[in-house]
Parts: structure tokens; C-alpha cells; sequence
């Protein structure tokens, strides 16, 4: 495991509070060197399978985002059949919402595009945000000007809810309270202080605990290691 026994590799920032526009608007995001990672084993010994040079990148939300080759048929192929996750330059983790379709039940019916993602050595998850209003009604606020539609508070102040890969049954949680409850059972401490905040069932409190939880954990010995574990990485590659 090269540097995976330090903290995330995370940006607080977007896990914290990103927000999902509603208008379904393109905006290029970059064109930057993408590494493609097609199996577990590859993303946690930091070995990518191979790179893409300048492909195009599109944001649809911050949690859809479109990577197109247009050009290389093979390579989309690819993309959309075998990839689990790609890094966009140094820091940006998204992951595969096919590779996430194929293999876990639950929200992932609702993940198209790539998506977030953040890791440690421990554990992995995803931040998605669907839209919560009828996108008819969102559009004619916009064009209208309704005073009651604030795009700017929608895309910027709302807090995109996080989903726990769950390797061992098979789906993707959403991490809601009472999910968060259950992962905090065994650190007592962490519980109390989470359940005595008025506030305990707000995204923003979810999330703000759910990483303490995430850091909890990397230091508890009796969580394993990802690749140790071998629904995540089979035994014959360890």
C-alpha cells in the first residue's frame, strides 16, 4: 500500500457542502491528464492501467461528470465496461457510475455518469446530490425569474449527502442517520455526541460526523485494510 496509511485523499471542501445544479447545463470542466484505474488492486497500489491525454470532460452537475474520447471507440468502450475509477490530474478521484450499477444494489440505479469519490485505506465513498425538484418547475423559475428560485443558493449551499460501498453486501448506502448510527455503534463516544445534536438528522451533521467516523476507523487495528480484504482485492492478487 504506497501512502495509504495517512489521511484522505479528499477535498473537505466538496464533501462538506458541494451542491448539485438543477438545469441540466454543460460546462467543461478541463482537459488534463486522466488515469484510469480498472480494478481495486490497481487504485491501491496507485498503478494505473493506463492514461488519457486532453479527452473531454463535462461537467454536468459536480456529480455527474461525462469523460468522452470521441475518437478512440475502444477506449470508450472501456470507460464505460471495465473502469472502476479514474484520477483527473493530482487530486480529483471519480468513480465509475457503471462500475457502481454493475456491481452494488441500492442508489447506485441513480449514478450515470462518474461521480466523487473518496478513499482511504479502509474505506471508500461516493457523494451524489439528485436533483429535489421538478426540473419543469426549476426551468420555468429560471426563465421566468421567479422570485422564490435562487439558482445561486441551490448550486452553492446545498449539502450533497455521501454513500458508503458496502464490498461485502453488495450495495451502496446512503449515509443517513440512521446509517450513521449503526456505523458509530462501536465507538461509544462518538455516538453520544452525534445523537445529542439537535441538528443530528441534517446532511451537514451526517457528513461532519460520518468523517470523523472515517478517521476513527483508521486508527482502530481491528478494521481491516481494503486489500486485505478479499471481496474488495481476491486472495490471488494480494
Amino acid at each position: 500500500m504506497k501512502g495509504f496509511q495517512a489521511a484522505f485523499i479528499f477535498t473537505i471542501a466538496l464533501a462538506m457542502g458541494a451542491a448539485a445544479p438543477h438545469a441540466q447545463t454543460y460546462v467543461p470542466v478541463t482537459h488534463d491528464s486522466v488515469y484510469v484505474y480498472n480494478s481495486w488492486e490497481a487504485i491501491l497500489d496507485q498503478w494505473p492501467d493506463t492514461m488519457l491525454v486532453d479527452p473531454e470532460i463535462v461537467a454536468v452537475t459536480p456529480f455527474d461528470i461525462i469523460i468522452a474520447t470521441p475518437d478512440e471507440k475502444d477506449t470508450q468502450r472501456m470507460l464505460q465496461r471495465k473502469t472502476v475509477a479514474v484520477a483527473v490530474g493530482d487530486s480529483l478521484w471519480l468513480m465509475s457510475g457503471q462500475y457502481l450499477q454493475r456491481n452494488f444494489k441500492g442508489e447506485s440505479k441513480h449514478m450515470d455518469a462518474f461521480v466523487p469519490m473518496y478513499f482511504n485505506a479502509k474505506v471508500v465513498f461516493v457523494q451524489y446530490n439528485r436533483p429535489h425538484r421538478n426540473f419543469g418547475t426549476t426551468l420555468l423559475d429560471m426563465l421566468f425569474e421567479s422570485e422564490d428560485y435562487d439558482y445561486e443558493d441551490e448550486l452553492y449551499y446545498t449539502v450533497a449527502p455521501l454513500y458508503l460501498l458496502d464490498f461485502e453486501n453488495k450495495r451502496l448506502h446512503k449515509v443517513d442517520h440512521n446509517v450513521l448510527s449503526q456505523l458509530l455503534a462501536d465507538y461509544p463516544d462518538l455516538l453520544r455526541r452525534y445523537e445529542s445534536m439537535k441538528d443530528y438528522k441534517q446532511t451537514y451533521m451526517i457528513n461532519t460526523f460520518f468523517l470523523d467516523y472515517v478517521n476513527r476507523i483508521m486508527r482502530d487495528p481491528e478494521v481491516p485494510y481494503l486489500i486485505e480484504r478479499s471481496e474488495v482485492v481476491p486472495p490471488t492478487i494480494h
